[in-house]
């Protein structure tokens, strides 16, 4: 299994529209094949205001190639418009984990 997190800090203010943001493309993704679910969460300790996408994957082949439907779905890119309405730029990142 893979495990795919993604992290972003919410902007000051935001944090209702961001919740509700993280959450409809939590369920828009999951449309994708390979795709079963999409967790979202907010840190309650630690920096305030941050957000996790966190997505299991078969394999990393499973991951490439949801990937690769995702750079090229322009619904899913105006969708990632609209959360620079919510988010502080720059401060996002993703981490890939193997089980062992």
């Amino acid at each position: 299994m893979v495990r795919w997190i993604r992290t972003a800090q919410i902007a000051i203010g935001k944090a209702m529209p961001a919740i509700g943001w993280s959450k409809e493309i939590a369920e828009f993704v999951k449309k994708y094949e390979g795709v079963s679910s999409v967790d979202v969460f907010l840190d309650i300790f630690g920096e305030l205001g941050t957000i996790r996408w966190i997505v299991d994957y078969e394999d990393l082949a499973t991951l490439e190639k949801v990937e690769k439907q995702l750079m090229e779905d322009q619904e899913y890119w105006q969708r990632l418009e609209k959360a620079k309405e919510f988010f502080v730029e720059s401060k996002a990142y993703d981490i890939v984990m193997r089980s062992i």
